[in-house]
């Protein structure tokens, strides 16, 4: 009988194993995270998944952005969008127009699963500014960048140059820097590290107090005197002074290798420049020079929802999402890739005061974020982005004037908002 007995508990205890196991509920979470990023995430995911045995987030490297745009946009037609997906604001937007963004404010605003006022507040408010939409929030702030100036301290050091926090200083710094060291005739170390993109004229153009397009009033603004006075500073600085060396693709290598001695470019590259200057220079980062304001870019991707889930589905989502935004994870993901924490508390904590005391680079991006500035979000955005870098392009290899490009900016941009 006690062996009936033993033989009765033990399969009770393995049906009712088998049974949470099988109740185990698996979303996936598509993201364009790559390398020491890529990493990072995971360790994330598997510690979100060890706490929830629930529930498994199941982490899908997609790509480049791009790719993860277009999966998205190809899913979304085909009804086969994952719950959660790594997102631009502008992405968000245009999904928005489908019904296929949950909208977050419900979950935020319950009082068993959301955020205090106080916790909310916590979030620094150009992220909450970049997932909200009128008065209804469709994304959690994840991945943060901004941009700054990439120093090579051993080339600066070498001429007794100061680190310009000026736009005039930068010109003349990176005058000075320019060097044929072997006398060749061939410019071996070019003082300025400068892409033909939409992002590097932002940096430019948002210094200069312009901007590309109001979504205040709707007004394409590509072609004011402070977009063509940014541009023709680009042109000149690498036709006209010759101290800018140019390129399409990331400048992290070039910079490791001597290349150029001061470049713009994102926190998140950071991981690529310790890299790359390994065991060839000292390197620094600094804000980007002021002009005639103070603005310097954010970029990088929210965290969304999709409308298309289960509602047992959505609840774990939720769960995920509010887990990415934690103190100590954001915290964590801060540390590890550049990126900036997203909750002012962060900043307290044990672990990003010993950090950043160890790693006092850390603190300066931190320090922009009350000044930055954000991208608006018509969902047509990422098409406006492709038409000022094909402008852009087109006056830095001299096949337009800065005049004829950005005339041609702004009439692509109204064609493209009038056909949406």
């Amino acid at each position: 009988m006690k062996k009936v007995l033993i033989g009765i508990v033990v399969l009770f205890s393995f049906l009712l194993l088998t049974t949470l196991y099988s109740q185990k509920l698996t979303i996936e979470f598509w993201h364009a995270m790559g390398g020491g990023h890529g990493e990072a995430l995971k360790q994330i995911v598997e510690s979100f998944n060890s706490l929830n045995p629930d529930i498994e987030v199941k982490a899908v490297y997609v790509g480049n952005y791009s790719a993860l745009l277009q999966k998205l946009l190809a899913s979304a037609q085909g009804g086969t969008l994952p719950v959660l997906s790594q997102s631009y604001s502008n992405w968000t937007s245009k999904l928005l127009k489908g019904g296929y963004i949950e909208d977050l404010t419900p979950y935020i605003n319950d009082p068993l699963i959301g955020f205090s006022k106080e916790e909310w507040e916590d979030i620094f408010e150009p992220f909450r500014k970049m997932v909200t939409w009128d008065d209804k929030v469709y994304a959690l702030p994840f991945n943060k960048s901004t941009y700054l100036m990439f120093i090579n301290t051993d080339a600066l050091d070498l001429e007794g140059l100061e680190i310009p926090k000026t736009m005039d200083e930068l010109i003349e710094v990176a005058k000075i820097l320019t060097q044929d060291f072997d006398g060749d005739g061939t410019v071996d170390q070019y003082g300025l590290g400068i892409r033909p993109t939409v992002d590097t004229f932002q940096i430019f153009l948002r210094a200069n107090g312009g901007k590309i397009y109001d979504e205040k009033t709707g007004e394409v603004t590509v072609n004011s005197p402070e977009a063509k006075e940014a541009l023709q500073l680009m042109v000149d600085l690498v036709h006209k002074y010759k101290a800018a060396y140019m390129q399409g693709g990331y400048l992290s290598g070039p910079f490791g290798d001597g290349k150029v001695a001061i470049y713009f470019g994102s926190t998140a590259g950071m991981p690529y420049v310790e890299s790359a200057c390994k065991g060839k220079h000292a390197w620094t980062w600094a804000p980007i020079p002021k002009w005639k304001t103070y603005a310097p870019p954010f970029a990088g991707t929210d965290v969304v929802m999709f409308s298309t889930a289960k509602l047992e589905e959505k609840k774990a989502a939720w769960k995920f999402m509010k887990f990415l935004v934690s103190q100590d994870i954001t915290t964590f993901w801060a540390i590890k890739t550049g990126y900036m924490p997203v909750r002012k508390s962060a900043l307290e904590t044990k672990a990003w005061k010993s950090f950043v005391k160890n790693s006092p680079l850390l603190a300066v991006p931190v320090e922009q974020i009350p000044y930055g500035s954000i991208d608006p979000k018509p969902a047509q955005w990422n098409e406006i982005r492709g038409a000022v870098s094909t402008a852009v392009s087109n006056a830095l290899h001299q096949k337009m004037t800065v005049e004829e490009a950005l005339e041609w900016a702004e009439k692509e941009i109204k064609r493209i908002l009038s056909e949406e």
